[in-house]
């Protein structure tokens, strides 16, 4: 018969195996919560400084900031996550975490079931529907999927402790705390991305504020919940960004490896070439002699995609700076748009 000992046995044998496997068990749960700790305000003039032009800017209540900052944890984990973020992976195994069938699938379901919503979209800001769609399946699983962390420690943590993009995360804290008292919400219930992106477009605070839209005509601009006004929102900040209706975004080069090509490689996130250097690669037709475009390089398993970016590429980089990303979401716009037809 198993005897479970009393806290008054174990505390007359404190070497006992058993005591001593408690003692482990108690040390490892301290240590393994270490790294999630509150922030003392007072620590960080950052935050200070923060609540001070909120009153003064904003006519927010400094009793309310401090409470709200004052709350937030700092995560070890979140500083872990932004420096191993996917889009640093070689193409081909960047694209294998959003392109396959059940992303593909998912996406012509989103399209039908939002089919009105995409198709206004598309007739008010010009961006076509399967692209605001393939966004919001890589931000989000199609709105399945849309972070487990509290904004309000993302943001802070990343605002305190990582130090190579403080300004931009302690503007973006800033921006999250405005919109809160905007919304009328509570800033220490909403959940995001480790990088403190927010609802079905995972939008950053300062995106939120300036080219969200309320497409439902409800008079709410809930990019959290609703699905119409995250799909109007994804349009107007790529109309914003100016993506040009009816211009291609990207055409094939080749796969393989071609020395003109690597020297020709952009490697930032604007368009650096004119057309006319590739025209012993493609037809250019008169109209198009002047336009700037991009040499892609996107790393398969065995060598090189190359391919032309043009102007609507690029804006799709500043939804997220990065070219795999721009990349993936073409790629899977266009395996949507296929299936469904």
């Amino acid at each position: 018969m198993t005897r479970f000992r009393s806290p008054e046995t174990l505390r007359q044998n404190p070497r006992s195996p058993y005591t001593m496997a408690i003692s482990f068990l108690l040390l490892l749960t301290v240590l393994l919560a270490a790294p999630a700790r509150a922030v003392e305000i007072t620590k960080y003039p950052v935050l200070v400084n923060m609540i001070d032009e909120l009153v003064k800017e904003e006519g927010m209540e400094r009793e309310q900031l401090e409470h709200w900052l004052g709350d937030a944890v700092y995560k070890d984990s979140i500083i872990k996550s932004i420096t191993r973020p996917a889009e640093a992976l070689p193409w081909h195994r960047y694209r294998g975490i959003f392109i396959n069938d059940g992303a593909i699938e998912n996406g012509v379901k989103f399209m039908r079931e939002h089919k009105q919503s995409l198709e206004r979209a598309e007739e008010k800001y010009g961006v076509d529907a399967e692209i605001i769609t393939a966004i919001i399946g890589i931000e989000t699983r199609f709105g399945k999927v849309k972070g487990n962390h509290r904004v309000i420690d993302s943001l802070t943590t990343l605002s305190v402790g990582y130090p190579r993009r403080s300004a931009f995360f302690s503007k973006e804290l800033k921006h999250y705390l405005i919109l809160a008292k905007k919304n009328g919400f509570d800033p220490l219930q909403t959940k995001g991305s480790y990088a403190g992106a927010i609802g079905i477009p995972q939008f950053m605070p300062s995106s939120y504020l300036a080219y969200s839209v309320d497409f439902d005509g409800d008079e709410i601009r809930d990019l959290v919940d609703n699905f119409e006004d995250a799909i109007g929102s994804v349009a107007n900040y790529l109309h914003r960004h100016r993506w040009k209706q009816g211009q291609p975004v990207v055409t094939a080069l080749g796969i393989g490896d071609d020395s003109k090509l690597d020297k020709l490689h952009t490697t930032g996130l604007k368009p650096n070439r004119n057309i006319t250097e590739l025209k012993d690669r493609i037809e250019i037709e008169a109209s198009r002699n002047d336009w700037k475009v991009g040499v892609l390089r996107m790393q398969t398993k065995s060598g090189y995609d190359y391919r032309i970016g043009f102007h609507n590429f690029f804006v799709i980089t500043t939804y997220n700076r990065s070219q795999n990303y721009a990349m993936v979401a073409y790629d899977l716009s266009s395996e949507i748009k296929r299936r469904l037809n």
